[in-house]
């Protein structure tokens, strides 16, 4: 079984654990939103646009209610058990990283935690390198992503200013999509400002 299965499996049978109006640490969200969400990415084509690009919001927000309405907490997570035909044949590649992060914003926020062995942490370094690079970019700094595990570092960008960020991948790719992460940002004020800046931005 991959990382996108298992960490599929272990949201949603944390999700019927603590139940649909438990807290999330996304957006806000209470459990049974973040199913509504997870379904309408794999089953609704339409609301695809509306969850990367503000204008759409509005039309994605809408579906998603309707979905929770219509088929109800229970429904939604025996429809995830399995991934929608949008996403089966890109399940390893776009849900690896998905599905890590909301099992995540879940187990969190409800005083849980899971701990990945060393192949998982490596399925997650490749999405943390991405994300890294387009917030150097948008900082305008150097950058050098280093694992905490590893040692591994990867230097970004060029400049006089340079900020190290460090942790192990999967709290890297945390703070990398927005949210509270154990890792080390260090570098002058003004440096991790903009970075950080530039990471709330992605």
């Amino acid at each position: 079984m991959t990382f996108a299965k298992r960490q599929r499996a272990a949201i949603l049978d944390l999700m019927t654990d603590v139940g649909p109006f438990a807290p999330t640490r996304c957006g806000g969200w209470q459990v049974q939103d973040l199913a509504a969400h997870l379904y309408i990415r794999e089953h609704r084509p339409a609301a695809l646009p509306g969850i990367g690009v503000d204008r759409f919001a509005g039309l994605t927000e809408r579906i998603q209610r309707e979905e929770l309405h219509s088929r109800g907490f229970t429904g939604l997570v025996e429809a995830l058990r399995r991934p929608g035909w949008i996403m089966r044949p890109l399940d390893k590649l776009v849900n690896t990283s998905e599905f890590f992060i909301h099992h995540e914003d879940v187990l969190r926020a409800n005083g849980r935690s899971q701990t990945l062995t060393p192949a998982e942490q490596q399925e997650l370094w490749p999405m943390a390198k991405v994300l890294a690079r387009k917030a150097q970019a948008g900082a305008h700094l150097r950058v050098v992503l280093r694992r905490t595990d590893t040692g591994d570092e990867v230097p970004m960008g060029s400049g006089d200013r340079t900020v190290h960020v460090s942790g192990l991948p999967s709290e890297l790719l945390l703070h990398l999509s927005g949210r509270d992460a154990d890792v080390d940002i260090t570098g002058e004020p003004e440096s991790v400002d903009a970075w950080r800046r530039s990471v709330g931005s992605l």
